[in-house]
């Protein structure tokens, strides 16, 4: 009777252990058929849209190509025009350039017209000339009416021999003092001699002067009294 019971207990566990394993693979099944289902209502249903989509994106494809068209006419438009603007500009600079060749070519030697501005600067007269200007110009401003300008017109021409010896271009200040004071002594000079009063009286103080002056060499030791000072000086140290 024990022996029947196990084998009636191990029975009802082998059918429920079958009953579960059915059941799961059932389970399984049923999963796996929905799942196949639902796709073929997904490819039935998306077929029409992907025909839709596959248009589209042709209808876009073309447009792209066209508009890429069009951006490539404009640009080989614009670089037309760029190659025609830069065919004028060479031209252009082409003719500047000849022109420019041409202006060189009549531009006379800045060592010629630097000789020619100098001797223009120096009123026509040469170094020694001018030298010898200066020291008519000394004596000249012994007379009253002369003197102011005598000495202004000297100093000039001092100045623009010193720019000259420094390889410097004068002074335009001196230039225009020299050029005053040999228009303006000649006149100052004929009026002085025109007027014999005048004349005499400038001899006059020239001739106390000159007497002043002698005056006061007289006074002034002699060489030879001065040696013998020194002399004696040199004794006594």
């Amino acid at each position: 009777m024990a022996l029947y019971e196990s084998l009636e207990s191990d029975v009802a566990s082998f059918f429920v252990a079958q009953g579960s394993l059915i059941e799961s693979l059932v389970h399984s099944l049923c999963l796996r058929v929905a799942t196949i289902e639902a796709k073929g209502q997904v490819q039935s249903c998306g077929s029409p849209d992907l025909s839709h989509v596959a248009a589209m994106i042709d209808t876009s494809a073309q447009q792209c190509l066209a508009y890429v068209d069009e951006k490539v006419a404009t640009l080989h438009y614009k670089l037309e025009g760029m190659d025609a603007e830069f065919d004028r500009i060479t031209r252009q600079c082409r003719d500047l350039h000849a022109h420019v060749k041409a202006v060189q070519t009549t531009v006379p030697d800045m060592g010629e017209l630097e000789i020619v501005w100098r001797d223009r600067v120096l009123c026509g007269l040469s170094q020694e000339q001018l030298l010898g200007l200066a020291k008519d110009l000394t004596d000249l401003s012994h007379v009253s009416e002369c003197h102011v300008m005598a000495l202004a017109t000297r100093h000039a021409i001092q100045q623009i021999l010193d720019a000259k010896a420094g390889g410097s271009a004068p002074p335009l200040g001196a230039m225009m003092d020299l050029e005053r004071g040999l228009d303006a002594l000649p006149a100052l000079v004929q009026a002085t001699a025109s007027n014999p009063e005048h004349v005499q009286n400038e001899l006059e103080r020239h001739a106390y002067l000159e007497h002043q002056l002698e005056m006061q060499l007289a006074a002034c030791p002699r060489q030879e009294e001065m040696l013998d000072q020194l002399s004696q000086l040199q004794a006594k140290v």
